[in-house]
C-alpha cells in the first residue's frame, strides 16, 4: 500500500474513532442530586440532559394569521405608499388586535417585502 493511501486510511480511522459516541450508562442514581449522594454527583454524571427550553413569543409576534394580514397590507399598498395609521384604517387593523398591524408591518420590513421611506411611510417592494 502506498504511503499516501496509508496516511489517508489512518486519518479516516482517527476521525471515525473521535466521532464514535460514548456508551450511555443506565445505572440507577442513589437519589436526587444533593440528597445524600456523593459530592459532585450531579456534575460527574456522563448522561446530561439539556435543560428544557420554553419558547414564548408575544402574541403580536406569534400571529398565525400574519401572512394573511401581510397580504391585506400589500393589497392596500398597490395604490402607493401609506402611513401606518392610514394602512390600519384601510385594512381594518382595529379588528386584528392591539399591536398586530405594527407586528405585520415589521415582519414585512424584516423579510424585505415592505420598505419604509424616510418620512415613515411604508411601500411595497414590488408594487403591482
Amino acid at each position: 500500500m502506498s504511503s499516501w493511501r496509508r496516511w489517508w486510511m489512518d486519518l479516516f480511522r482517527a476521525r471515525a474513532r473521535r466521532a464514535a459516541p460514548e456508551p450511555v450508562r443506565d445505572e440507577p442514581r442513589s437519589g436526587p442530586p444533593g440528597a445524600g449522594g456523593a459530592a459532585g454527583d450531579e456534575h460527574d454524571d456522563p448522561v446530561r440532559r439539556a435543560p428544557t427550553r420554553r419558547y414564548s413569543a408575544s402574541p403580536a409576534a406569534d400571529d398565525p394569521r400574519r401572512e394573511a394580514h401581510l397580504g391585506a397590507v400589500l393589497q392596500a399598498l398597490t395604490t402607493g405608499p401609506r402611513s401606518r395609521a392610514e394602512l390600519g384604517r384601510l385594512v381594518g387593523a382595529d379588528d386584528w388586535g392591539p399591536g398586530r398591524l405594527d407586528a405585520v408591518v415589521d415582519h414585512g420590513l424584516a423579510t424585505g417585502v415592505l420598505l419604509e421611506e424616510d418620512d415613515g411611510t411604508v411601500r411595497a417592494r414590488y408594487p403591482d
